[in-house]
C-alpha cells in the first residue's frame, strides 16, 4: 500500500498529548498493525526532525518513506480534543503551490495536506480531503484513479460543493458524476458513517459505543482501516463496518492495538439513522470568565453534533430570579437530557439536576474535582458521571438517540 499524507506534531493541552502523527503517519501505524507483513510506502512532507523520526518508525514497521523537504514541520495544537486546533505555521503562510509530490502505483491511500499537493495516479485510490476549512476535490489535485473511493465528512463535502446546506443527493451527484468516484463514504463522527456506491448500494454504518472517546486522529484511522479492508475484500460496506470498529478501538485506547472485529462485547454497535430532535439542557455555573468560557465551549460542541441545545447562559442570561427562573424551568420542561457541569457544586445546577431527575430526564455530569461522597446522590440516581469532557459530550448524542 502507498500512503500519501502529512506528518505533523500534535499537542493537546487537556488531556495532555504530545505526539508526532498527522494523517499520513497515523495511517502507516494503522496499516502496519492491521497487517504486520504488509509493505508500506509512505510519501510525505517534512523537515530534518521528521526524517529522524521516520527512521525510527521504519524500524518497527515494514515502512519505506520518501520525504519532500519543507522548512518546518506543521504543528497542530488543541486546547482539548473537540476544539479547533491552532495550526503553526499558519496555513496561509505556507507555500502550498511550491510543494508537490507525484506518485503512481496500484493501491494508494491519499490524504489532503495543508503544506503541499500530491498528484497520484493509481488503480485503486482512497482519497480523504482532510481539511474542514479548504478541502480540495480529488480531480483538482491533478490525480487520477481507475477506481476511486472518497472518504469525507459532510462539512468538507459541502465546502467542496460551495453550498452551506447541500443535501446528500447533491453530494452524491457531485462525487459520482463529476469526480468519477465508485464509492462514497460520508463520515459522521459520533453518528457513524454512510456508504453509497455508484451502482446504487447504500448502507448506514453503525458507530460503536465505547466507555471513553479520544477523537484526535479518529478520522485518519477510519480512512486507513477502510482502505486496508476495501483493497482486501473489495466490499465497501464491509470495509466501512470494519473501519468503524477499528476506529472505536483506537478511540477507547489511543493506540493501534486492534482486536478482532466485534470481539469485545462492551464495544457495542449502535445504528443512528437520524440526529435526535429532543433538547439538551446545558446546566452549569456562569458567574466568572472561566465558567462562561467552559459553558460556551460545551454549547458549541453540542451544536456541532447537530443537537438541539437550550443554554440558560446563551438563551436567558443573567437577571432577577422572577425573570430568569420561569424561562429556565420552561427549558427544563422541554428537555430530555441535562448536561451538567458539576465542579463547584453550584446550587442552581444541583436544583436543575434534581428537577430533571424528578421528570425522568437523562443526566450526564461532567466533573473533575469533586469527591465521590459529594456526588453520591447523583450516582445513586443513575446519573452518568464522566471526568473526560469529550466523552461526556459524545454520550449526549448517544443517549438522546436512544430516546427516539
Amino acid at each position: 500500500m502507498i500512503i500519501v499524507g502529512g506528518t505533523y506534531d500534535e499537542f493537546c493541552f487537556e488531556p495532555r498529548w504530545e505526539k508526532k502523527f498527522g494523517s499520513g503517519l497515523r495511517a502507516c501505524w494503522v496499516l502496519g498493525r492491521l497487517d504486520p507483513d504488509q509493505e508500506i510506502v509512505f510519501h510525505t512532507f517534512g523537515d530534518a526532525e521528521t526524517r529522524t523520526y521516520l527512521e525510527q518508525v521504519a524500524g518497527e514497521l515494514k515502512l519505506t518513506y520518501h520525504i519532500t523537504p519543507i522548512k518546518k514541520a506543521v504543528q497542530f495544537k488543541y486546547g482539548y480534543p473537540l476544539a479547533d486546533p491552532i495550526v503553526a505555521p499558519r496555513p496561509d503562510t505556507l507555500k502550498f503551490g511550491d510543494n508537490n509530490i507525484a506518485i503512481s502505483g496500484d493501491n494508494i491511500l491519499y490524504y489532503g495536506m495543508i503544506e503541499g499537493n500530491a498528484a497520484v495516479h493509481g488503480e485503486k485510490v482512497i482519497y480523504d480531503p482532510q481539511s474542514p476549512s479548504n478541502p480540495i476535490p480529488f480531480s483538482a489535485t491533478g490525480s487520477t484513479a481507475k477506481r476511486l473511493a472518497v472518504v469525507i465528512n459532510v462539512v468538507e463535502a459541502r465546502k467542496i460543493l460551495g453550498q452551506a446546506e447541500s443535501d446528500l443527493a447533491a453530494i452524491e451527484d457531485f462525487f459520482f458524476n463529476q469526480e468519477g468516484a465508485e464509492v462514497l463514504v460520508i463520515k459522521m463522527g459520533a453518528k457513524g458513517a454512510l456508504v453509497k456506491t455508484k451502482t446504487g448500494q447504500e448502507a448506514i454504518i453503525p458507530v460503536y459505543e465505547t466507555k471513553s472517546i479520544w477523537p484526535i486522529g479518529s478520522g485518519d484511522v477510519f480512512a486507513a482501516s477502510f482502505a486496508h479492508h476495501w483493497v482486501k475484500t473489495d466490499d465497501a460496506v464491509l470495509a466501512a463496518r470494519y473501519a468503524s470498529w477499528d476506529t472505536a478501538v483506537y478511540c477507547s485506547t489511543r493506540n493501534f492495538n486492534f482486536i478482532p472485529f466485534e470481539s469485545d462485547p462492551e464495544i457495542k454497535p449502535f445504528v443512528i439513522k437520524h440526529y435526535p430532535k429532543e433538547q439538551v439542557y446545558l446546566a452549569g455555573p456562569f458567574f466568572t470568565f472561566s465558567e462562561r468560557w467552559l459553558i460556551d465551549q460545551i454549547y458549541h460542541c453540542l451544536l456541532h453534533m447537530n443537537l438541539n441545545v437550550f443554554s440558560p447562559w446563551h438563551h436567558v442570561g443573567l437577571g432577577e430570579a422572577s425573570v430568569v427562573v420561569p424561562l429556565d424551568i420552561k427549558g427544563l420542561n422541554e428537555s430530555k437530557l441535562i448536561f451538567a457541569v458539576l465542579d463547584g457544586l453550584d446550587s442552581g445546577t444541583l436544583f436543575e439536576i434534581g428537577f430533571g431527575i424528578a421528570k425522568e430526564c437523562t443526566v450526564i455530569g461532567y466533573v473533575e474535582n469533586e469527591s465521590t461522597e459529594s456526588i453520591k446522590m447523583l450516582e445513586g440516581t443513575n446519573c452518568v458521571i464522566e471526568k473526560d469532557l469529550t466523552t461526556a459530550i459524545y454520550k449526549c448524542l448517544w443517549a438522546l438517540a436512544k430516546h427516539e
